[in-house]
Order: structure tokens, then C-alpha cells, then sequence
């Protein structure tokens, strides 16, 4: 019969921890005890922080659509109000000069629309993350709740 050829894995662990007795080993490590219970109520946390902040990013985002909305309406009226403007303007000095207005009526106005847009952009943020920063700093605060209390041995938990 022919011999089984062997690999450096092919290691029976059974004769070399058959006179190791792996309770003494083990009773002395320390389990800490998990509060399950206070453990999902922290999930359940979290989950409504990440729903709240999701509502409050959407409703960000409808705010400034909006606002964009708003801007283009103006623009729209902006732009048909110095057309009639400039065709009633009867000489080219009148109309340059009509034309440098609305040039800087207008570059005026997307300045104001910029700083606007921005603005409405870092409170939303604003808002949205200090719901997920106050849930972190909290949930943070729970970890003692959920790991806390007293370590048992091993050899208590079993």
C-alpha cells in the first residue's frame, strides 16, 4: 500500500494539544457583558438620525431647486424687459449705453444669486450634519451602556 504523501499542512493538531487543557487557559480572559438591548435601541438611533438628516438634505435640495427656479423666472423677465429696453433706444450711443447697464445689472445680479445659492447650500449642510454629528458624539456616549458593567470570567460566562 502506498504511502500518503503529506503536505506542511497536513498537521494532526490532536497530538499536540491532546495534554493541553484549554479551560485553565481560558478561564481566566475577561468577556465584557453586551447590553443587547441597549445595543439595537443605539441601532435604532441611528437609523432615525440617518432618516432625519436624509429628510433634512432632500428638503435642502427642494430650497435651493426653488431658489434656481426663482433666479431663471427673474432672468427670463430680466432679459425680455431690456430687449424692449434696447429696441426702444433710437441712437447707438443710447443703445451702448443701455446694453452697459443691463451688462452690469445682470453680472450685479448673479453675484447676489451666487452668494445666495451658497448660502442656502451651507445651512442645509449646516443642519444635515449637525443631526449626524450630535448622533455620533451620543452614540459615542452609549458605547458604555452597551459594553459597560462589569467583566465576568470566562469560566462565569459559560
Amino acid at each position: 500500500m502506498a504511502k500518503a504523501t503529506t503536505t506542511p499542512f497536513d498537521i494532526d493538531m490532536t497530538k499536540y494539544m491532546s495534554g493541553i487543557d484549554m479551560t485553565k487557559y481560558m478561564s481566566g480572559m475577561k468577556v465584557p457583558s453586551v447590553n443587547y438591548q441597549a445595543l439595537a435601541a443605539s441601532q435604532r438611533k441611528n437609523f432615525e438620525a440617518l432618516a432625519a438628516a436624509n429628510k433634512m438634505a432632500f428638503e435642502g435640495m427642494q430650497e435651493i431647486a426653488r431658489r434656481q427656479s426663482e433666479i431663471v423666472t427673474s432672468g427670463v423677465e430680466d432679459i425680455s424687459g431690456a430687449v424692449s429696453n434696447l429696441l426702444s433706444a433710437t441712437t447707438f450711443e443710447d443703445r451702448t449705453v443701455k446694453q452697459a447697464e443691463f451688462a452690469k445689472s445682470v453680472y450685479q445680479k448673479a453675484l447676489a444669486n451666487f452668494w445666495d445659492l451658497g448660502e442656502l447650500v451651507t445651512k442645509s449642510n449646516s443642519r444635515t450634519f449637525g443631526v449626524l454629528n450630535k448622533r455620533v458624539a451620543d452614540s459615542l456616549d452609549e458605547v458604555k451602556g452597551i459594553v459597560g458593567g462589569p467583566a465576568r470570567t470566562s469560566a462565569a460566562a459559560s
